[in-house]
């Protein structure tokens, strides 16, 4: 009798446990489908992260920081403020109020496993091609093993894809395939047609088919041939981008970027080399339509803003001076170089006296440049970049009137995290409506970026096409006329 009640105590007291183990979150039942739908595309064997989330014990050996990340906004990456205008794939990457919940009850529980018949999600891979039109692959000529001089940990490198377009065509989707993830932190797809296509080809043919270097953009000559070339800064239009964890590479319903016959492509690759490099042959995938099909056409509009960052105060030598930065660039970039600073100085109505060379601990040096649009057009998508020093980018419309709207601030700029981000609602806008883009750096002692292990001295930085240089751009997808 008293072993039959012992024994019927402890059945009790397991099921008792066994019930409290599986009433709360479980990883195969409640968390696997969380880490899988937003963080597996990029914390995953073979991934751009640093460690995979897609078994039980690799979740539960980061439950504490994956807590701690979620519930601060880092992770999953979503660049955009909560004041930028209502974006597509929002939804896709930030989490919800219950799953976070889900989450930080999982983690303080100790992270059970749960059982694996539970499990039925799977590690998303990242968004898929979709899109109407018919699918074209292509890829460099050879393979690249990417490097980069002096201890640095960047190589932005560039290759000439043929679609061999006998005809205009749209695209309507974009997918790229890095080759090695662990490297590959961003791609964009550039059309080079007419003279910058002849030069494209002359580089590539000079590399053997491996391609060039092209820090910043495509690294081809100026073309401000076009009627809408200005507003591109004279560079190539842009036909497509990804970064880790991008949400959709289809194009908004009803339009497409124009490729004209007998254009080419350059992809421009940038490889980080915190991982060993290897030989890399990334691919992209286009979804192409007849010229003849009636969408609307998108093209990029560029919207830069003067960089002038003197040195912080108590540091002096060489490196501060304006000039010496200049010829720095024009030897590193070319006699084009000389010309960009003072020609944004003059797009953007500014002068250097309008960027004070005393700067205190130069934590939080701002830049702003207003330009007035001069035609009808619809703003379907919006980007900004910068470079290591930056730290905040907005893009507004009408700023300082009732008619006022942000359409991009991303408030905490991460480098290695760029994307487009198309508008859920596009905007109209025309003559009378103005364009702000604004950016702030950090060039003070501790804010200047670490190349290998060493971080670099403060100096004087100029507009410049290496990533220790900077930039202040906004990127508008827009339909003109529209």
């Amino acid at each position: 009798m008293r072993s039959a009640l012992l024994l019927a105590v402890f059945g009790a007291l397991v099921l008792a446990v066994l019930g409290s183990a599986t009433s709360g979150p479980t990883y195969n039942r409640d968390v696997a489908p969380i880490l899988d739908a937003k963080c597996a595309s990029c914390h995953r064997l073979g991934g751009i992260a640093p460690f995979s989330l897609t078994t039980a014990a690799d979740a539960k050996a980061h439950a504490a920081g994956i807590v701690r990340l979620t519930k601060a906004g880092l992770m999953p990456p979503w660049m955009p403020g909560a004041d930028s205008a209502s974006i597509v794939g929002r939804d896709k990457r930030r989490l919800t109020t219950d799953e976070l919940a889900t989450l930080s009850r999982w983690a303080a529980a100790g992270a059970p496993a749960g059982n694996p018949a539970d499990r039925h999600s799977k590690p998303s891979l990242g968004a898929g091609l979709s899109g109407p039109g018919r699918t074209v692959t292509l890829a460099p000529a050879k393979a690249y093993t990417p490097h980069a001089p002096g201890g640095a940990i960047d190589d932005y490198h560039c290759f000439v894809l043929d679609p061999k377009l006998t005809q205009d065509a749209f695209v309507t989707a974009a997918l790229i395939k890095p080759q090695r993830t662990g490297i590959v932190h961003h791609v964009i797809l550039y059309e080079a047609a007419g003279a910058q296509a002849t030069d494209a080809t002359r580089l590539n043919a000079a590399s053997g088919g491996k391609g060039w270097t092209c820090f910043g953009g495509p690294g081809l000559p100026f073309d401000l041939s076009g009627s809408s070339s200005l507003s591109r800064l004279g560079q190539p239009p842009w036909i497509a981008a990804w970064v880790p964890g991008h949400t959709t590479n289809a194009l908004p319903s009803g339009t497409g970027v124009l490729l004209h016959k007998g254009s080419k492509i350059v992809m421009q690759v940038h490889y980080n080399l915190i991982e060993a490099a290897g030989p890399d042959r990334s691919q992209a995938q286009l979804r192409l339509r007849p010229a003849t099909t009636p969408l609307t056409p998108l093209e990029t509009q560029l919207y830069a803003a003067p960089v002038e960052l003197p040195c912080p105060d108590g540091v002096s030598g060489p490196q501060c001076s304006r000039q010496k930065t200049l010829q720095e660039e024009v030897d590193k970039y070319g006699a084009s170089a000389a010309f960009v600073p003072a020609g944004l100085l003059k797009l953007c109505n500014r002068t250097l006296a309008d960027y004070p060379q005393s700067v205190g601990l130069g934590t939080s040096i701002p830049t702003t440049c207003d330009r007035a649009i001069t035609q009808k057009e619809t703003v379907y998508g919006v980007a900004g970049h910068m470079h290591l020093r930056g730290q905040d980018i907005s893009v507004v419309l009408n700023p300082g009137t009732p008619k006022e709207q942000t359409l991009l601030h991303i408030p905490a700029w991460v480098f290695h995290w760029q994307d487009v981000y198309y508008l859920k609602e596009p905007v109209t806008i025309g003559p009378g409506d103005t364009v702000r883009v604004r950016c702030t750096f950090d060039n003070s002692k501790a804010g200047q970026p670490v190349i290998g292990d060493k971080q670099l001295t403060p100096r004087y930085v100029l507009w410049g096409e290496g990533s220790t240089d900077e930039m202040c751009l906004a990127m508008l997808s827009v339909a003109i006329g529209a």
